[in-house]
């Protein structure tokens, strides 16, 4: 107890200790915010990128495919997917014998300080919508709809095509 008071009066009494203090705190405090705050965002904005720029760079592709089909004319995609972006780490299984049977335990595997990673999984694409100048004609819309199919592997029934106007 008498550490602390000592300690105490000290940056009460002597303007160094005090100004020594608050130094130390306010980079104590900045450095702290600096860390949390980077290692958020880093985060979360290299996750929403990617799936992000993944969407959009499907969109375009598409759109400057589906715009090359006779009769589409102007062209339109929007796209949506169920989720982010999945990663597959590898693992490193270790079998424990104990009294009651086997334990299976089940741990990333790292080299290096960083965890491996397998691959990364693509979101799963849920639906296409094209809206398209030449959409009012059968024929237009049925090259549309079969080039859409074909190039993001989905179901017919994930399209929704409709006429610009």
């Amino acid at each position: 107890m008498s550490e602390k008071k000592s300690i105490l009066e000290k940056i009460k009494t002597d303007k160094k200790w005090r100004i020594g203090t608050i130094v130390f705190l306010s980079l104590l405090a900045v450095i702290i915010l600096f860390f949390s705050t980077f290692s958020n965002k880093s985060k979360e904005n290299s996750q929403d990128f990617s799936v992000d720029s993944y969407v959009e760079s499907l969109e375009n592709k598409l759109e400057n495919t589906l715009k090359k089909v006779e009769g589409a004319g102007k062209v339109s995609v929007v796209i949506t997917v169920e989720s982010g972006m999945e990663t597959v780490l590898a693992m490193k299984t270790t079998i424990k014998e104990t009294d009651s049977g086997r334990e299976t335990e089940q741990t990333p595997v790292i080299v290096n300080g960083k965890t491996v990673v397998l691959k990364e999984c693509y979101p799963k694409i849920i639906g296409v919508l094209i809206v398209s100048e030449g959409a009012d004609n059968v024929m237009v819309k049925t090259r549309i709809q079969q080039a859409t199919v074909s190039l993001l592997d989905i179901n017919v029934n994930q399209i929704e095509i409709l006429t610009m106007k």
